[in-house]
């Protein structure tokens, strides 16, 4: 059953990072695309910790514009034009325990002015994709 689980997550991983090469997109799309590449990334490291047992941390590089996974080879380069921070500013990555807990963040992308925030809860490690009009608030 645990293979199965990984399995899956592994190919809803790998069709969302194939999917913004099916066609090029541009502007508030392609950031949105960009951010449903992350939460997908995010989702499945959360999924693998509580599968495995063990804590799993998805590594946000902001200077070089990349999110690693900790757990698998999932690994996004953004543009050169879109800008990447993480919120608290201090930390590296995101952190997802066994217990379905996280250390909770906030992953910001920007292009230009648009702008669209991937929210993880602490204490739910949920992971949401927060409107423009959501993130300026």
């Amino acid at each position: 059953m645990l293979e199965v689980v990984l399995a899956l997550v592994v190919l809803g991983l790998l069709a969302t990072l194939g999917l913004p090469f099916v066609r090029p997109q541009s502007g508030t799309a392609a950031l949105r695309a960009q951010a449903q590449q992350i939460a997908a990334l995010l989702r499945a490291e959360r999924n693998a910790a509580i599968a495995s047992g063990t804590a799993a941390t998805v590594l946000v590089d902001q200077k070089g514009g990349s999110i690693r996974s900790g757990q698998s080879s999932g690994v996004i380069v953004l543009p050169k034009a879109v800008s990447l921070r993480l919120s608290p500013a201090n930390a590296a990555g995101i952190r997802f325990d066994p217990d379905g807990q996280s250390s909770g963040g906030q992953v910001l992308l920007q292009s230009g002015r648009e702008t669209v925030e991937i929210e993880v809860s602490a204490p739910t490690a949920l992971v949401r994709i927060k409107e423009a009009a959501d993130a300026r608030r």
